[in-house]
């Protein structure tokens, strides 16, 4: 067993933010587990290691939101920015399209939160560059996904999307 301390992270340092116990979670439950479930889809070094570690179910259900995803979102931005496995990174881009295209959960509005969309989108806005590098050096589309919606600055994701549209093109038409 390594009994040598987790290597200090950004993602890390997000979860350690927040009172998960405290939050809502889509399972039913509090969000407490939260902090373990993202360390294990993060540190994966096989698909075979994120089974049964996913977000889905837990911060949204059919785009219907909880408590605990705005909390989420820092964390989903600040570990795109490391290295990840590529279905971790898809995952990760999904769910943040998933949150940024939501609403809240019946349950929650019931609970006084109907604005859980609005705060998924300000947290997204905050990392907006981290979203912006992804586009540029990551997964293009996905993370295109998600800015089309949580940019507000619609010029600027025009110019962006244009910008790596060419830059597609041109890598692919040497092949055939």
């Amino acid at each position: 067993m390594d009994d040598r301390p987790a290597q200090v992270t950004a993602w890390r340092l997000e979860l350690g933010r927040h009172d998960w116990a405290a939050l809502r979670c889509g399972c039913g439950g509090s969000g407490a587990h939260l902090p373990g479930t993202f360390e294990r889809l993060l540190t994966a070094g096989s698909q075979e290691e994120t089974v049964g570690h996913g977000l889905a179910g837990h911060l949204e259900e059919q785009s219907m939101l909880f408590e605990v995803a705005p909390h989420a979102v820092p964390v989903v931005l600040a570990a795109l920015a490391g290295d990840l496995l590529p279905q971790v990174r898809g995952h990760l881009l999904g769910m943040l399209e998933f949150l940024v295209a939501g609403e809240s959960h019946i349950s929650e509005v019931r609970a006084g939160r109907p604005d859980l969309d609005e705060a998924c989108l300000e947290a997204v806005r905050e990392g907006i560059w981290q979203l912006y590098a992804e586009a540029v050096s990551g997964d293009t589309e996905a993370a295109l996904d998600v800015l089309e919606i949580a940019d507000p600055d619609e010029g600027r994701f025009a110019y962006y999307r244009a910008q790596l549209a060419g830059r597609r093109r041109k890598r692919g038409a040497g092949r055939g």
